[in-house]
């Protein structure tokens, strides 16, 4: 936000050389200072703020000629954020990063002027290129490769027009398998032999195992003359149960 500009076209018994800059409303005039080659050039005295910003150049010569440039507009960009990294294909609780799917796929918004969004999940060993979409500042990459269960920390890098260049980083988790449950009728309610599953008790309860720690719902169908009905398990000290 301090950029030097080089003058080019100056005659050699030029005596001033200015430049005149217009920012949002104000007018600043800089002078320009020849080095001992011959060559001009002119660097702000304080730090412009982001913005764009016009440039005329006002050379003067030894006789009193007088000359002014084409105007030139400059952007000065120092800015660059990553507004939202979002897992698509999140199907566990919304919002808990969690996928089933072993190709995750990735959506990253941005500003309209970044031009490209790089992505890795092995710590930035590797990067990959996410395609930007039709909508504006939207871009998308879903992973090829089947990848294994775990968790991960996705870092994704925008670079601008301007060369700006951030690095955010979001953290998932793969998990494809689930195991078999197992239900078992509690053995004190197994009133007959121990193991025949048979009980006098009209409320009996079952022990449920084989549960993975991150199951967040279990249910359990019972079936008795010919109807089905479906309850809730709940979860307790020693696992879930029914």
């Amino acid at each position: 936000n301090k950029p030097t500009f080089l003058l080019g076209n100056i005659d050699a018994d030029a005596r001033y050389v200015t430049v005149e800059v217009q920012h949002g409303g104000t007018k600043e005039v800089l002078t320009a200072t020849k080095d001992a080659t011959g060559n001009w050039s002119v660097t702000p005295t304080g730090t412009w703020a982001d913005g764009d910003y016009t440039l005329t150049v006002r050379v003067e010569d030894e006789a009193g000629n007088e000359k002014h440039s084409a105007s030139l507009t400059v952007t000065v960009d120092t800015q660059i954020t990553i507004d939202v990294i979002e897992l698509v294909n999140d199907n566990g609780i919304p919002g808990d990063n969690m996928t089933n799917d072993a190709h995750p796929q990735f959506r990253v918004t941005v500003p309209g002027d970044v031009n490209e969004v790089s992505l890795s999940i092995d710590g930035g060993v590797t990067w990959v290129k996410a395609t930007q979409s039709a909508t504006p500042g939207v871009w998308n990459y879903t992973w090829p490769g089947t990848v294994p269960d775990g968790d991960y920390t996705l870092n994704v890098k925008a670079t601008d027009n301007a060369g700006n260049t951030v690095t955010e980083t979001l953290h998932f988790t793969i998990d494809t398998t689930l195991s078999v449950p197992v239900i078992v009728l509690n053995s004190a309610d197994d009133t007959g032999v121990q193991g025949d599953n048979m009980t006098n008790s009209t409320q009996p309860t079952f022990a449920l195992q084989h549960i993975d720690d991150d199951a967040v719902r279990v249910t359990v169908s019972v079936e008795h003359g010919g109807v089905t009905t479906t309850f809730d398990a709940t979860k307790g000290v020693g696992g879930w149960s029914f």
